[in-house]
């Protein structure tokens, strides 16, 4: 009985978890956090849910915790930040992962990458909508797209292409924020990266952008920071921690900031 039915039961379990974590996108909302404008009205601003709330879930092994990620080339790739963290997290809890690429010459997800499959609980699975060269402006572009179903917690990772107009990280920061709230109003997390340093001929205009998340964050208190910034410049020899572009990191740097964004999950 218990090869006939119980395998079949478990089997069945999995399917419907990780069919929970595809469910599509709703028809958007008119609920508080449903302004599609420039800001994020103030009286809205207490309405979204504390980024440690909705981290909370991660503790429910039996329901899929499905993240998003939206951002820049520096978690595009395997071996990157985006891989390495959720590859630890997985193992950590002993949760299957599976990883959807973003593809940026077709503006879609590749076929899902899974990860300790055999593993007994729902999965984690990561919406990675990390697109190189790219700034929010693209993300809100391709939104219908990049965020297909619902997720218990998003972390951006934008600024490094800002360089060029330092104030627009905020403001499209703003909108992204805005337009998931349209959709799965008061339920969603957030999380935005201080990005790693530049050395580069961009270093100083990098400085501005730093500041504008970083004001940008003390406005928006609900979510949660995550200062890879700071554990870059923390380094004795933080260039080490970059390429030789000065601007995206190396594997150690690739490292540095898995390790300051499974801090923030797991506190």
């Amino acid at each position: 009985m218990l090869l006939r039915v119980g395998i079949p039961v478990v089997v069945a379990g999995v399917l419907l978890s990780i069919a929970f974590a595809t469910l599509p996108r709703p028809a958007a909302g008119t609920a508080a956090g449903a302004d599609s404008g420039p800001a994020i009205a103030a009286e809205h601003r207490s309405t979204l849910v504390s980024f440690a709330d909705a981290r909370d879930r991660l503790d429910d092994s039996g329901r899929p915790f499905v993240v998003t990620v939206i951002g820049d080339s520096t978690g595009d790739q395997p071996g990157e930040w985006v891989d390495l963290a959720f590859r630890e997290l997985a193992e950590s809890l002993d949760r299957p992962l599976i990883q959807h690429p973003w593809d940026i010459l077709t503006g879609s997800y590749l076929p899902e990458i899974s990860f300790n499959e055999d593993a007994p609980s729902a999965p984690i699975v990561v919406w990675n909508g990390s697109a190189s060269g790219k700034t929010g402006q693209y993300s809100l572009a391709h939104f219908d797209t990049l965020v297909p179903a619902q997720p218990d917690i998003v972390i951006f990772n934008h600024g490094l292409n800002n360089v060029q107009k330092p104030k627009t990280v905020a403001p499209q920061l703003t909108a992204l924020v805005a337009e998931i709230e349209r959709y799965w109003p008061e339920s969603v997390g957030y999380a935005a990266i201080l990005e790693n340093p530049r050395f580069d001929d961009w270093s100083a205009a990098h400085t501005a952008v730093i500041d504008n998340v970083s004001s940008w964050l003390a406005e928006n208190q609900a979510v949660r920071p995550i200062d890879t910034h700071a554990a870059y410049l923390a380094s004795p020899t933080p260039e080490l921690l970059l390429l030789p572009d000065l601007l995206h990191p190396s594997p150690e740097g690739s490292a540095l900031t898995a390790a300051t964004v499974l801090d923030a999950l797991r506190r």
